[in-house]
């Protein structure tokens, strides 16, 4: 009986996606999270933390267990939900950085099916010209809070107006720093993953970080409310995620930085549940372009989750794939990382190891200073890392060098590098490791306000060395 009544709301699904009239079409409204930990939100465990709204929501929502960004830094993970495509291939893996030149994005997918695509709040994404939105609503600045607002009575005056269909992407500067100065929260209260300082200086921090949490939670609600208000809720669907984690999150491929959360609200289109399915938020575009009654193209590395959302299969992707780079942020470095997942095993490949630079050092091969800096610097980081997600989901223990998983610490290197080289990557496991031009906080540029040091003699060495990250992997 249960799979009839699935397969009935996918019959009825595809009559109300593929009716022709565009008043049949649905809206659809992206929330996005900035910086918040999958690990942070009532409905994926956490108890503590102050999620009631989309608590109350995922009730109402398919809610997936297991779905993926493919970078955890704010303008990669957003180029990545609006061209389908991974950062190497959008051209956007070091942050503050632009997509490649021709890369298509959502508004010029929407646009052609009928709809007005606005982005409301945070932009993060460039050059504007790729990104063509219908109109974009900026954030306004609140006296007294450390995040610019949603611009709430703009979005309230599009939705007063709005004649045909629209998707509008709803861009949250909450909770990401800096955080209020004062919580309600108490210390004692906060939960702390087990990877994090156990410290009452790190548990007065996350209780400034909850109250950024209830932040975002108040503009998510008031959003919600402004679709009721103007009796669009029954006819648009609401998608929520969160574009990378916040502890032991940013920057880096584990689980805690990768995986997102993501909720979809469809009434009448969606039946509430959870989805262990592995997705990927390169899903979104193709996702949307079928919703909005269109057919995605080839060559994106999303695929349209409406089989999933109907009920008609259970499986997403094989495989979800994660880049880590970190040059071109406040606290840069040589330490690049690629890493892949098949839902069980999440395995790591760090570039820049202190396992690799010996092996070179002990070969004659001279490292420079920045290069030998970063490689020490993480020196507890093997070259490679394996991680059971089942048994540790907070990756404590790596399990790379077991016999007991060899093969699938082989399969998973080989799926990760093939992945690479289809990409246009430039890593290779004993490759060159090149130095970007990063449109802020060149690595050799001592900066103090970030308490970045270079010492006197490397300040500017490296300028000739500087190369056009998009360039190099095309």
């Amino acid at each position: 009986m249960k799979r009839w009544i699935q397969i009935l709301c996918g019959v009825l699904l595809v009559v109300h996606v593929s009716s022709g009239t565009e008043l049949q079409k649905p809206n659809i409204v992206l929330f996005i999270a900035d910086d918040q930990s999958v690990f942070d939100y009532g409905a994926y465990g956490n108890g503590s933390v102050p999620t009631g709204v989309t608590d109350r929501f995922a009730a109402e929502s398919l809610l997936f267990e297991r779905a993926y960004t493919g970078q955890a830094i704010c303008a990669p993970s957003r180029s990545i939900m609006y061209t389908g495509l991974y950062p190497v291939r959008n051209g956007c893996f070091i942050n503050h950085t632009a997509i490649r030149p021709g890369v298509r994005t959502l508004p010029g997918y929407l646009k052609p099916l009928g709809y007005e695509v606005v982005l409301a709040g945070k932009s993060h994404v460039k050059p504007m010209s790729q990104f063509d939105w219908s109109d974009w609503f900026p954030p306004k600045k609140v006296e007294g809070r450390p995040r610019p607002a949603l611009p709430f009575e703009r979005m309230e005056s599009f939705f007063e107006t709005a004649e045909g269909p629209f998707c509008m992407v709803v861009a949250s500067e909450y909770p990401h720093g800096p955080f209020f100065e004062k919580s309600r929260f108490s210390p004692e209260e906060v939960a702390l993953e087990p990877f994090r300082n156990q410290s009452e200086e790190e548990r007065k921090y996350t209780a400034r970080y909850y109250a950024n949490i209830e932040a975002g939670e108040s503009e998510f609600e008031r959003v919600l409310r402004l679709l009721e208000a103007h009796e669009l809720a029954g006819n648009t669907v609401v998608v929520y995620v969160a574009d990378h984690g916040m502890f032991r999150g940013k920057f880096t491929v584990y689980d805690s930085g990768l995986r997102v959360p993501m909720m979809v609200r469809w009434p009448g289109g969606i039946r509430p549940g959870r989805s262990d399915a592995l997705v990927s938020l390169t899903d979104l575009v193709p996702t949307f372009i079928e919703v909005a009654g269109g057919r995605a193209p080839e060559g994106l590395d999303g695929k349209s989750l409406l089989p999933v959302w109907r009920g008609e299969s259970e499986t997403g992707h094989a495989y979800v794939f994660g880049v880590g780079e970190s040059q071109g942020i406040q606290d840069r470095s040589l330490f690049p990382q690629r890493s892949v997942s098949d839902g069980r095993y999440r395995y790591i490949f760090s570039f820049n190891s202190a396992e690799r630079l010996r092996r070179d050092e002990a070969e004659g091969v001279r490292a420079d200073y920045f290069r030998r800096r970063d490689a020490l610097r993480f020196s507890d980081r093997a070259e490679e890392e394996l991680y059971d997600l089942a048994a540790d989901p907070f990756e404590l223990k790596n399990r790379a060098g077991e016999a007991a998983v060899a093969d699938i610490k082989r399969r998973l290197r080989q799926v990760l590098f093939e992945w690479m080289e289809s990409q246009g990557d430039y890593l290779r496991p004993e490759g060159a490791l090149p130095y970007f031009h990063t449109h802020m906080h060149p690595m050799d540029e001592a900066n103090a306000r970030y308490n970045y040091r270079v010492p006197a003699p490397m300040a500017g060495s490296l300028r000739d060395q500087y190369v056009d990250p998009q360039t190099l992997t095309e």
